[in-house]
């Protein structure tokens, strides 16, 4: 994490200070976005409420609230809970990452106005990687409230910047030093030991690594996207360093130069002492 950055952010905010903030965070749309990252928004560097308590003082937040289809992240919700974060179940469609749909953007609109004449809120801090947040941050400035964001810059939208309808913005890759992991290259080695590992496991001796395995196991290893993980394995076939093969009716991926040896354990007769 960049302990400047958040420092004045920090400073920035108690500088000018209001006695009344609401916290609206897009938790579906965070988590999906860092985890093409291989960040856990709920954990570690990328922690993110422990991030806005570093930021915000704690008697001046009215509320903080997160919403998702909580069913389909991997979330302790009890951990949340104990630091004050209200969880706002929104069902989606059920599909994983960038299939998914789901409501959470409307209701954390319908909310964020609601409290506008329910409650004296003064600042409005929404944390968001979705461009379709904008109409509502432009209603807030309208009514005359402060309007800070969070963001992942490389998931808003080319044709409009977010940013212009913050007095304060802030891009959540630059917080945590997130660098170059979004990209193919960057994951290579890591997922070549993946495979090798799995081979050197004694219960694998037998097995091979098939391609739901190999994806599967890359995303809960490293806790990337699917998205990023099938990228992954395509590039590393590709490119000639793994290849998929078959034996004894089960078909799986190893690393290309290990094949001879991979095989060679199907040739040794069950009971071997060799």
């Amino acid at each position: 994490m960049n302990h400047f950055y958040v420092s004045n952010l920090r400073n920035q905010v108690r500088k000018n200070a209001t006695p009344n903030v609401a916290i609206f965070i897009d938790y579906d749309n965070i988590y999906h976005g860092l985890r093409d990252f291989g960040e856990n928004v709920a954990d570690g560097n990328s922690d993110l409420i422990n991030l806005l308590w570093n930021i915000y003082p704690r008697d001046t937040v009215r509320t903080i609230k997160a919403y998702a289809d909580f069913e389909q992240l991997k979330v302790d919700l009890r951990k949340l809970h104990t630091k004050r974060v209200q969880i706002k179940q929104v069902y989606g469609n059920g599909l994983g990452e960038h299939h998914r749909k789901n409501a959470s953007d409307i209701e954390l609109s319908i909310d964020a106005i609601e409290s506008v004449y329910k409650e004296e809120i003064d600042t409005y801090v929404f944390v968001t990687a979705d461009s379709d947040m904008i109409p509502i941050m432009s209603r807030m400035i309208f009514k005359g409230k402060k309007v800070h964001l969070y963001y992942i810059g490389t998931n808003t939208s080319q044709y409009q910047d977010i940013t212009s309808y913050a007095h304060l913005h802030a891009d959540l890759i630059d917080i945590f030093e997130i660098k170059g992991q979004n990209e193919i290259e960057y994951w290579i080695d890591k997922s070549i030991k993946y495979i090798q590992d799995w081979y050197t496991e004694p219960k694998n001796k037998s097995k091979l690594l098939g391609g739901k395995w190999l994806n599967d196991g890359l995303q809960n290893t490293y806790f990337i996207s699917r998205n990023l993980s099938s990228s992954i394995i395509e590039k590393l076939e590709r490119d000639l360093t793994i290849k998929k093969i078959t034996e004894r009716s089960a078909e799986g991926y190893v690393i290309a130069a290990d094949e001879a040896n991979i095989r060679s354990r199907f040739r040794t007769p069950v009971g071997s002492a060799r």
